[in-house]
Order: C-alpha cells, then structure tokens, then sequence
C-alpha cells in the first residue's frame, strides 16, 4: 500500500494531505508556539482559536520534565459531529496512543483533562468534524497532590464524608492531578481511567537498616495496591543521616526499575543536613517534597509576606553550592491542618488570624516570587486534619494558582481578623459587655497547656479562658459589636467550650452563640459537636472533650451584635444548674459556603 505526502504551506500553517488510494484527510500542522509563562507554577505551551468545519490540527509541544499536561478545549458540535483531542504515538508515560478530550454529537460545552507525559516533544491532534471550536489551549501544571483517600476529618462529626461527591461537588477532583493513598479507595480505578494518578503513601523509613531491605520495601510500595503510578515516601530527616548512603543507592536502583513512575521523598531537614541524601540523587528524576506545616503566628499580614514560605529551602541549596535548581524538582507539602485535633495538629491557633489567607499567601508567594521559579507542584497534607470549609479553600487555590496560572490574589483579605476584638480572653474581659447572672459568676481562668493539650492548637495560646457558672433564674451573656462586615458576605462565628468540672465525659454543652441585627442566618452550616483529644498527664491523664459550635450568617449591614450565653436558649434553662462553661477561641470570618448552595434570589 502506498501513501503519498504532499505539503503546502498556507497562512504561516504547514497543511499535510495523505492520499491512500483514493481517499485523502487533511492535517493542518501548526508552528510550534513560544511557551507563555503564566507564574511560577503554569506556563501556557500553545492556544488556537476560531477553528470551524472538518479538519484534523497538529500542535507540536514540548514537555521540559516527566509531568503534567493540561487540556481546555471550548467547542461545540453539530448534529453528526465530533471533537477529539489525541496525541498519538507513546506520548503518555504509560505509552501508547491516548485520549484527553471527546465530544459526541451536539454538544456545547468546555471540557478540561490532564495527562502525565514523558519529558520531549509530543504532537498533540485536534480532529473536528462538523463542529466549531472557539479556543483550544494546552499548558504546562504541577505535580498537584491531595492527600489523602480514603480520609475524612477524624477529629469530630458534624462535616461531611470526604468521598467522591463532595470532593468533586467542591472543586478538588478538578482541581488535583495525584491522589495518596495507604491503602487504594473505592473509585481509584475510575480516578486514573480520567487520566489521574494514585501514588502510595510509604512509611516507616527509619527501619530499613540496608540498602536491599530499603528497596524491597520501596520497591513493594511502586504496585500495592494494584495499579498505583508512583509513591510518597515518609520522612526523611538529618537524625537518620547515617542511612543516606546506602539508601541512595537503593533510590538509584528504584529509578531504574520505574523511570516514568512519580517518586516523591518527603524531608524535614535543609541542604546541609540532608546532603548526602539529595546530592547523589540530582541527576535522576526524583520530586523532593519539604515539611512546610506553618501555623498562625502573631506576626502581622505584612511581616509574613516579607518573611515568605519556603524560601530557605532554595537557598540552602544556592548556598552549599549544589542542585541550585532544585526548585524545579520541589514539591512543596503545604500543611493544611486545620479546626478541632485530637492531638497537637491545629494550625489555626489564634482566632484573630485568618488560617485561610494564610495559606492563601503561602501559595501566592510560590507562583510569584522567583526563588519558586519553575517550582514542580504542591501537596496538601492532609485532609483528616482538614475542616471542611477549609479544604474547600484549598481546592479554589489549587485552581487559581496552579491551573490557572494566577498571579493575582484570590482574595483582597488580610491576615488580621478585625470584626471583635480579644477573641481568645487573652486580655481578660477587655472589649466585652457582661452581664452576670449572679455576683461571680463570669470570671476569668488560665490553665496553662489548656489550649494545646485540651483544644490541640499547634502553639502557646488558648490557656485564658472565659468562665461562667450556671445560674437557675437567668443566664450569663457577654456582647460584642462585631465590625467591618461587608454587606451581602458571608461570616462565620466559631467558638470552643469546655465543661471545667468534667472535662472526661462527652456531651453537648448546653450554650448560646447568636448574632443579631440585619443578618441572616443559614442554619444548613450551622455545627455544634463535641470532639475527642488524647488523653494529656496535666488534665487527668484520660481524654478530654471540648465542643465546637458554629453559625453562618450573610451580612447586611457593616455591624452586627455577637451574644454569647451559658444558656442555650435565652429563655429557657437547658443545662445543669451550676456547671461551669469554659469558652474562649471566639472567632468571626469571611465564610466560603458551598459551590451548590443558592438563595431564593439566584444569587
């Protein structure tokens, strides 16, 4: 059979009609396009638009690493039309021909995909048949990890399952390329189906105590459970220094058996201590992946940017004069601890600090700042430390930044929360109007260690706390005008409780948390659970349980009144006659509700 190749060149194309007996298709290739870098973290490799009719486009792109490709594609189809976006050949990291994008018959819409391709050059096919396509764009994304499944917030009930729908209902799956995982999950086969990967979470380092027993271990996590693309290993650190060695000649061996399979090695150490790890292993295609757990600080918005995120890691490695360009094999492990622990893993420690755009300028600073020039992904960990409103957060800034290229803020918001003031009683009843039910009965009280080892804050805070003493005739209230609200936002009031006399037991307290004024609540998000921490030798040495209590309000106006009472309702008495409420971490912020939710205008 013979094929004969003709080439014209029209309108700065190069146009290719095959003929094969008779029969002859025209592909239009394309001038390979100069990459347009978007920020740190995305670079555009080519855009085509207002293309019409039946024809078959070649792009040809090039991919500077093993790594991620990504697909949006805005057509729309006729009655017997298609799209379809291909890239022939062994493209893919598994090899073979592979599909990022189809459209069937009359169907608008825009469709995105993502595929993990080798490093080279690869020619990606936009066929069309009776069909219009008003932008089809191609772009350069990080290693983006979720980790990880199967996983929902363990601290308490009250928030959702962390499975399939609620993660693609908020973004993440949309969001994300990876998923770590111990042990598989349910839909895994049906996530990597769409192109995605699972890695294996890999654990236990510290006793492999040869380089053979290094790599059967790491070797054995490369396919359990069935079908994984690749593995985060857990934790490298400069204490177990005198294994580096002999494990980096077990790293050597893995790399050899599995080149196009994602390994990420988890570290806690710098440039120096880790040296004799890492320098061996520059030339080969690992992802170093750096602790970067940061919990709120009382530094101030503009002390955090000017101290940034993640910058002595590079450094380090400019300083000691090795791998200067390790930003680009950086995934960088953003901490996304957050809301009630049962152990030390809030990072949300001061109520008066919003945890959110904290991690909003960790994830700015590695688009945008240049040290983070090329920076190779980001991974959060982990989600059953995550309370569910932030990791919907999280999803939002994995899209804005490391999809879209962003190099804009999300938000305009500041680090310092300003709607109350003393939120946590640090500065004992400063800032509150009180109204004892009796004589004594609010009063302050420091238990020192309470807020890390009762309420699991990651920090010194949270060991002042507001007490009250249940009355029979009347309740205690404390007030507050809550300040700054932005008609027609979102807020919402959180707050922590304890029982002083019986902090082993778990119940519901039997408190009041409202806000008045032109507001409207949304009950749908309210919470009030109790959760569970271990058990610490200064608070009885068995596990203790706090409440957490939470209400959700539009604002219309630019105040409002917070009311906090020992009864929970104002006139009603519900709890026991004398049991002494503790509260502090009282906390009011911009709420991010539910992509779903709708109120009775549309909005």
């Amino acid at each position: 059979m013979r094929i004969a190749l003709r080439h014209m060149f029209m309108f700065g194309t190069i146009v290719t009609v095959a003929c094969n007996c008779g029969s002859a298709s025209v592909v239009t290739q394309h001038p390979t396009q100069a990459p347009r870098v978007l920020n740190n973290l995305v670079t555009q490799v080519m855009v085509a638009e207002n293309l019409s009719g039946d024809a078959t486009h070649a792009f040809k792109v090039t991919n500077p690493r093993n790594g991620w490709l990504f697909f949006r594609i805005t057509a729309q189809t006729g009655r017997s039309g298609s799209v379809r976006v291909s890239i022939p050949g062994s493209g893919a990291a598994n090899a073979g021909a592979l599909e990022a994008i189809g459209y069937g018959t009359s169907e608008k819409r825009t469709a995105e995909s993502m595929r993990f391709m080798v490093k080279g050059d690869h020619v990606i096919h936009l066929e069309m048949s009776d069909a219009d396509v008003a932008r089809f764009e191609v772009r350069l994304i990080p290693v983006i990890v979720y980790e990880r499944m199967v996983g929902s917030f363990r601290a308490m009930e009250g928030f959702p399952e962390y499975d399939y729908k609620f993660l693609e209902r908020c973004g993440m799956l949309d969001s994300v390329n990876t998923i770590g995982t111990y042990d598989g999950w349910q839909w895994m086969g049906k996530w990597q189906r769409r192109g995605r990967h699972a890695i294996r979470i890999s654990g236990g380092v510290s006793g492999l105590g040869s380089e053979d027993r290094a790599f059967q271990q790491w070797d054995s996590g490369m396919v359990n459970p069935g079908g994984v693309d690749g593995q985060i290993i857990d934790e490298f650190f400069p204490k177990l220094k005198k294994h580096f060695p002999m494990w980096a000649k077990a790293f050597r061996r893995l790399r050899q058996k599995y080149p196009d399979k994602l390994c990420l090695l988890y570290t806690a150490g710098g440039a120096d201590s880790l040296r004799e790890l890492i320098e061996p292993l520059a030339d080969l295609d690992f992802y170093w992946t750096p602790e970067e757990q940061v919990y709120e600080t009382r530094k101030t918005h503009e002390e955090i940017v000017e101290h940034g995120f993640g910058r002595t890691w590079i450094t380090g490695f400019q300083d000691e004069g090795y791998f200067p360009n390790i930003s680009e094999q950086t995934v960088h492990s953003i901490g996304i601890f957050s809301g009630p622990s049962h152990g030390k893993c809030n990072d949300d420690v001061y109520p008066d600090r919003s945890w959110k755009v904290l991690r909003e300028l960790h994830f700015h600073e590695l688009a945008t700042h240049p040290l983070h020039k090329n920076a190779a992904g980001i991974d959060m960990y982990q989600s059953t430390l995550c309370q569910e409103e932030y990791l919907r957060w999280m999803a939002k800034l994995c899209r804005h930044y490391a999809i879209e290229g962003s190099t804009q803020r999300l938000t305009s918001d500041r680090y310092e929360l300003n709607h109350i003031q003393n939120p946590d009683f640090a500065r004992g009843f400063a800032d509150w109007a009180l109204e004892p039910a009796e004589s004594g009965s609010i009063v302050l009280r420091n238990l020192k260690g309470y807020g890390m080892k009762v309420q699991g804050r990651h920090g010194h805070a949270g060991d002042d706390l507001l007490c009250m003493k249940r009355n029979a005739e009347k309740p205690n209230v404390i007030r507050q005008e809550i300040r700054h609200l932005e008609p027609g936002r979102f807020y919402s009031v959180t707050m922590y409780t304890a029982d002083l006399g019986n902090l082993h037991e778990r119940q519901i307290h039997q408190v009041g948390l409202m806000v008045r004024g032109r507001v409207r609540e949304h009950p749908d998000e309210t919470i009030q659970s109790a959760w569970r921490h271990d058990a610490a030798q200064e608070f009885g040495n068995k596990p203790t349980y706090s409440n957490y209590h939470r209400i959700v309000f539009r604002a219309q106006e630019e105040t409002a009144e917070l009311v906090i009472s020992d009864w929970r309702n104002a006139s009603v008495l519900t709890g026991p006659i004398a049991q002494e409420m503790m509260f502090n971490f009282v906390q009011v912020e911009p709420y991010l509700m539910p992509e779903d939710w709708k109120d009775g205008s549309g909005s």
